[in-house]
């Protein structure tokens, strides 16, 4: 073990470790559950390209010799292809991003020492003076949020157009097999499965737009704000040239926030540091997405219910059986596990929303909560959703003979005789079906209301799926309306 100093006192930290006391001290006040920033590479990976960036800037402004600032950017580049990727110990749930901050810049400073001279220690790069010059955790923090929440969310896109892009697939595949339609699970009027699918297609499609409209937020950050906003212990020239770096490190452009009509300068950047109203915003989308999910979840639960005794119009794909008691019985995994995304994302939201109101005046210090749940529902959703597509929606085959035959029974088509001779007289044929177990066609043929011909185009469950043919049918036969 060697012996740190920091203002509070003395540690032992690890010989081969490559954090130092302020890191040690965090992961001990902080030991609350199991989960460290070892387990976030692509957070660490964030705050390396921010004091990769941060090196590179205060160089280019002469703030920082060339060769710290290139033993700087060495270890950041090492630290980015997930060398010291077991050197993050501060626990998940910590103070804002303070204990992150300083293990990263603890890490770097080591390692730049050690390019330097040979050893660890902090004699050439000290982790605050040199590693974290012009920077504050409230700015550099934030800024690694905002990283880290385009990539995933860039990444979670894929992943949802993929089940969209699967879902329109679908809906051509089964575009003329006609079912019951069901309203408050109940009987209604035909129409087709391709026309379930394609419903489908436009909620999920609708909402990938709206995560897809916040990516520009990201893009976005606070960085060069340092502690408050107003850029206090920045050096001239930094925030001018840091964004320039950034931008060609992460791949992606970036640039500071900036409100357009503000009334104060820099009001963007105070905002940014006070509040952290964008987790709502995001998580509210996120929400819609597995809420989505959730309702195609469960109407794939009810399509595919029995399959003897339940509606069993769908045929999913059989990935495990379903009991460790009942020999072949096959459950419903794949939208059993759209519903616990959208229960887990729901819990998410609300800790974002909680999180709104719990930071002090100045600075938005709850964040830790609406960041975690961000990541982890942006995760279940890019994988769920790949997932559900992969062993659930392709694989989706129909029982067409069945759902055509419960479309014909439907009393529901008794419509097509109240549209023609009034309600009353649909009633009739409508209750007369029920009660004898037959066919609204069969019953109305029997009353003599319809020629056979006629009845076998007007009850034609495929016909009365599509708007226009159904319109067609009314010009067609208007010479048999009969309404009083």
């Amino acid at each position: 073990m060697r012996i740190e100093k920091d203002s509070l006192g003395e540690l032992p930290v690890p010989d081969d470790a490559y954090y130092g006391i302020q890191t040690v001290r965090c992961a001990n006040n902080y030991d609350v559950t199991n989960h460290t920033f070892n387990e976030l590479p692509h957070v660490i990976r964030a705050m390396a390209e921010i004091k990769k960036a941060a090196a590179l800037t205060n160089a280019e402004i002469g703030a920082l010799e060339n060769d710290k600032a290139k033993a700087i950017a060495q270890a950041c580049d090492e630290i980015i292809a997930g060398k010291f990727a077991d050197q993050f110990p501060v626990n998940v749930w910590r103070s804002h991003g303070t204990g992150v901050n300083m293990n990263i810049n603890e890490v770097i400073a080591n390692r730049a020492n050690e390019i330097l001279t040979g050893e660890k220690g902090y004699d050439a790069v000290h982790p605050n003076t040199h590693v974290n010059m012009c920077q504050s955790s409230n700015d550099t923090y934030p800024a690694a949020e905002a990283i880290v929440l385009y990539r995933m969310i860039s990444k979670t896109l894929e992943s949802v157009k993929y089940f969209e892009d699967a879902l329109a697939e679908k809906a051509v595949e089964f575009k003329d097999i006609p079912r019951l339609g069901r309203t408050c699970m109940q009987d209604a009027v035909p129409m087709t499965f391709g026309q379930v699918f394609g419903a489908w297609h436009s909620l999920i499609a609708r909402n990938r737009r709206r995560l897809e409209a916040l990516l520009p937020e990201y893009q976005e950050t606070i960085l060069g704000a340092t502690v408050l906003g107003s850029g206090m212990g920045e050096l001239p020239g930094y925030n001018e040239a840091v964004y320039k770096h950034l931008s060609a490190i992460v791949g992606f452009p970036m640039k500071q926030a900036k409100m357009e009509s503000e009334v104060i300068e820099d009001s963007a950047l105070f905002d940014g540091s006070q509040n952290n109203d964008s987790f709502i915003y995001l998580m509210g989308v996120l929400k819609c997405i597995a809420c989505a999910g959730g309702r195609i979840g469960n109407d794939l639960y009810v399509f595919s219910s029995g399959p003897r005794t339940g509606i069993g119009e769908f045929i999913l794909p059989s990935i495990a059986p379903g009991s460790s008691i009942m020999p072949g019985k096959i459950n419903p995994y794949m939208p059993e596990m759209l519903l616990q995304i959208m229960q887990q994302v729901i819990s998410h939201d609300m800790m974002a929303t909680l999180t709104i109101n719990e930071s002090d005046l100045d600075l938005c210090s709850s964040t830790c909560g609406s960041f975690m749940g961000s990541m982890e529902s942006l995760e279940l959703i890019d994988k769920g959703f790949r997932l559900v597509t992969d062993l659930c929606i392709k694989g989706i085959k129909v029982n067409a003979d069945l759902a055509r035959h419960n479309a014909e029974m439907s009393t529901s088509l008794a419509t097509m005789v109240s549209a023609l001779y009034g309600y009353p007289v649909g009633t009739k044929i409508a209750k007369k079906a029920y009660a004898e177990g037959k066919s609204c066609k069969e019953v109305a043929l029997s009353e003599g209301l319809i020629e056979p011909e006629v009845a076998e185009e007007l009850f034609d469950v495929r016909k009365l799926a599509d708007r226009k043919a159904t319109i067609e049918m009314f010009k067609k036969y208007s010479n048999l309306r009969k309404i009083g």
